[in-house]
């Protein structure tokens, strides 16, 4: 579940676990592969881990650089 709700803790929710990413990405680039070996002990499964990576890319927080195949932080709004 993306976001809390009377069954879903804010802890268990995808969006508490954005945080973790971030944290990663903001210092270095990073696969995905390696940012869920990183990351993956605060992840119910593999499922949640991509749904917040979805989430923070549909929030522009993170782009994807497919020549290099990492996922890059975005610092600031590029508008």
């Amino acid at each position: 579940m993306i976001l809390p709700n009377k069954l879903i803790p804010f802890k268990d929710s995808v969006i508490s676990k954005l945080v973790y990413i971030l944290e990663i990405l903001s210092v270095t680039d990073d696969s995905v592969e390696s940012l869920f070996e990183k990351t993956s002990h605060k992840f119910e499964d593999v499922n949640q881990f991509i749904l917040a990576l979805d989430v923070l890319f549909a929030l522009g927080k993170i782009e994807i650089d497919e020549e290099l195949k990492v996922i890059r932080y975005v610092k600031a709004n590029h508008l």
